[in-house]
């Protein structure tokens, strides 16, 4: 249920303000960008204590394909895209990198002879970890609201903005916080993909 929340969440809010499609490509990769977060978002959930870790380890590797393949997706099929990670890009595409390492990050500490070496308890590995999950979700939250390319209103903003406040400091409340298993990330791409269908399509179906 968890990850319909928060995958559905994100994508539905997309869709409250009439955006023109950029064409199939580009709005494929963009919709990927923002399934992706919606699993950084479910991944923050999914952390509860009696979550199966094997699992979480399994679903963030999935989330970093999906968000790997969005980057370069965007870099192959618009050249003018590089002018935007280099130095002198806006600040939201900063953030959007900042973003993305900081998952890779989140990954690397996470195995076993990484996480070990840094923690003595795992107490302080899962508060250090959340810390850093929830500045990865601030970094790419700023960078999809600071690109403007799908969130226009403020009514958008504000959605997406108390969604991932209730995710980040709420979410070990709600009942779904700690629902995965060895299946969700099948299921996580397998959605993905479909809202992912369902992100460009509604933009470009013909009038």
């Amino acid at each position: 249920m968890g990850l319909f929340l928060t995958l559905g969440g994100v994508v539905l809010i997309t869709f409250l303000s009439p955006t023109l499609g950029a064409g199939w490509s580009w709005d494929f990769a963009n919709g990927l960008g923002f399934v992706a977060f919606g699993g950084l978002l479910y991944l923050t959930l999914a952390s509860g204590p009696v979550g199966n870790l094997r699992a979480h380890q399994v679903l963030g590797y999935a989330l970093l394909g999906l968000t790997t393949v969005h980057v370069f997706w965007l870099l192959l099929i618009d050249p003018v895209v590089v002018e935007y990670v280099l130095p002198g890009a806006p600040l939201y595409m900063w953030m959007g990198i900042g973003g993305l390492v900081l998952l890779i990050v989140l990954i690397a500490i996470g195995l076993p002879q990484y996480r070990l070496r840094l923690h003595k308890h795992y107490a302080s590995f899962r508060y250090w970890h959340r810390v850093l999950a929830i500045a990865a979700i601030a970094a790419t939250g700023y960078h999809i609201v600071g690109s403007n390319f799908y969130l226009h209103t403020s009514l958008q903003i504000v959605l997406f903005v108390v969604l991932a406040a209730i995710v980040c400091f709420a979410g070990r409340r709600l009942p779904v916080s700690a629902v995965i298993s060895h299946r969700t990330a099948r299921l996580y791409l397998g959605i993905g993909v479909l809202a992912t269908l369902a992100f460009a399509g509604v933009r470009n179906a013909p009038l």
